[in-house]
C-alpha cells in the first residue's frame, strides 16, 4: 500500500491517520508508521511537496518519534529525517537546528542505584537529550559527500556528547566515523569550512582510535 501512487486529496487523510497510531501504545506500530512513511513520501513525492501544509505534517510527525520512548522508534526517526534531508523533501533550517540544540541540553536526573525497578526505565530526560543528538546526527549524515554552511557547528555540538550515557555516547560514535568514512576522500577540500578551533577539535575526534571502540 505505500508504494501506490495517492491523490492529493488522500494525502491529508493517510497523515492523519498515520499520527493516530503514532499514538499507539505499541512500539511496533510506530515503527512501522516510519516505515511506511518513508516509501510514502519517496512513492508521491512531488504530489506532497505541492502542499505545504502536508510537508510541515511530516516533519512534525518525524520530529515527535524521535522523542519516542522506544529506542528503535528513534533509531527509525533518525534514518527517516536524515532520508528526508537528502532528498531535500524537508529543508535544514535554523529552527530545526535550535529545536535539536535545545533538546541536546536537555539536563540528567542522578543516577539511581542500581537494580531498582525505575532505573531499568529510561527517564523522559534522556529521552529527550537522546533525541537531540539524534537529530543532530541525522542531519551530519544527509550530506555524506558535502560540507554544508552548518555542518561544523553540528559537529561541535554533537562532539560535546561523547561521554554522556548510553545510548547517546554510541550514537556520537557512529556518527563521527560515518563522518570521517564519507569526508576522508575529499578531506583537503571539506576542511576548508571549519575554522581553526573547530578544526582541532575535529581532528582530536577522527584521529583518535578510542572514539570508535
Amino acid at each position: 500500500m505505500s508504494q501506490g501512487l495517492l491523490y492529493p486529496e488522500q494525502i491529508p487523510m493517510v497523515l492523519k491517520v498515520l499520527h493516530e497510531i503514532a499514538g499507539s501504545s505499541s512500539w511496533h506500530a510506530r515503527f512501522s508508521v516510519l516505515t511506511y512513511l518513508q516509501t510514502m513520501v519517496f512513492y508521491n513525492l512531488f504530489t506532497i511537496l505541492s502542499n505545504e501544509q502536508a510537508v510541515q505534517d511530516v516533519r512534525a510527525l518525524v520530529i515527535r518519534l524521535l522523542e519516542d520512548e522506544q529506542l528503535e522508534v528513534r533509531e527509525m526517526a533518525a534514518t527517516t529525517l536524515s532520508g528526508f534531508l537528502q532528498c531535500n523533501f524537508l529543508a535544514m533550517d535554523a529552527s530545526m537546528q535550535t529545536h535539536f540544540e535545545a533538546l541536546c541540553k536537555t539536563r540528567l536526573p542522578k543516577k539511581r542505584k542500581r537494580g531498582s525497578v525505575v532505573d531499568t526505565i529510561p527517564s523522559v530526560d534522556l529521552v529527550r537529550r537522546h533525541a537531540g543528538v539524534l537529530g543532530l546526527s541525522a542531519c551530519i549524515l544527509s550530506s555524506p559527500y558535502d560540507v554544508p554552511t552548518w555542518m561544523p557547528q553540528l559537529l561541535m555540538d554533537l562532539s560535546a556528547h561523547l561521554n554522556d550515557t548510553q545510548p547517546i555516547e554510541m550514537t556520537v560514535k557512529k556518527t563521527l566515523s560515518n563522518f570521517r568514512r564519507t569526508h576522508h576522500d575529499n578531506w583537503l577540500e571539506h576542511k576548508q569550512q571549519f575554522t581553526d578551533d573547530q578544526l582541532v577539535v575535529l581532528t582530536d575526534l577522527l584521529v583518535s582510535p578510542c572514539y570508535y571502540a
